[in-house]
């Protein structure tokens, strides 16, 4: 017997063991930091399901019903109300007749112009009851190139009445005509010519120039006696 006690037996290490593998479960997995990084996989694309597709497709054709159905009420509203041209303007009426007609009522001679050949009176009537009850005659003329000039006429006229139907616009000194002097008015791109022939005032409203205003106002005063 020996003199000392042995302790438990550990098992030798043999050179089988110790050139053993680790177990596969044991192995170092391929994302740990010391090993090269994985291949990049392709992106994986969404499949829709037969009724996710109904879906997308019922979706897409109400898109394009209420596109369509917009289009289609907004195009008669703008063929109703076209832009404010003198091309879109109503056809020419025969001016010396309404003004023979307002004659009846009015105090003085409602001006029926000779106009030059290709300018034509798209509108004419008698207004009453307005501005302070004053009746006034008023037409709108077209010249041959599409240019527009608004005419009133009136023998009661008084400041409120003519900031009416100037729509405010500003007095801006005077303009004069073949030796005549007119009062000018302006607001923004329109402007205004004023004066008083015989018994009635003229209004001569436009935002096509000076020019375009200075041909009718030259009509106004061959036409209108001044006494």
């Amino acid at each position: 017997m020996s003199e000392h006690p042995e302790g438990p037996a550990a098992p030798a290490a043999s050179p089988a063991n110790a050139s053993t593998p680790a177990p596969a479960e044991t192995a170092v997995p391929t994302h740990a930091p010391d090993s090269a990084p994985a291949e990049a996989q392709p992106p994986v694309k969404p499949v829709l399901t037969p009724s996710q597709a109904k879906r997308a497709n019922q979706t897409l054709k109400g898109m394009i019903i209420s596109v369509l159905l917009t289009v289609a009420v907004a195009i008669p509203v703008i063929l109703i109300n076209p832009p404010d041209k003198a091309e879109n303007f109503r056809a020419p009426v025969d001016v010396a007749d309404v003004a023979s007609q307002a004659a009846a009522d009015a105090d003085f001679t409602p001006w029926a112009p000779n106009l030059p050949e290709g300018d034509y009176v798209n509108f004419a009537r008698w207004i009453t009851g307005n501005v302070d009850g004053i009746k006034y005659w008023e037409f709108g003329v077209v010249t041959k190139d599409d240019e527009f000039v608004w005419v009133r006429q009136t023998a009661g006229a008084n400041p409120s009445w003519l900031a009416a139907v100037t729509e405010n616009a500003a007095l801006a000194g005077t303009h004069s005509v073949d030796g005549t002097d007119w009062e000018l008015r302006t607001k923004d791109k329109s402007q205004v010519l004023v004066t008083t022939r015989g018994t009635s005032t003229i209004v001569l409203s436009s935002d096509s120039g000076l020019e375009t205003l200075d041909s009718l106002a030259r009509l106004v005063q061959r036409e209108i006696p001044a006494n």
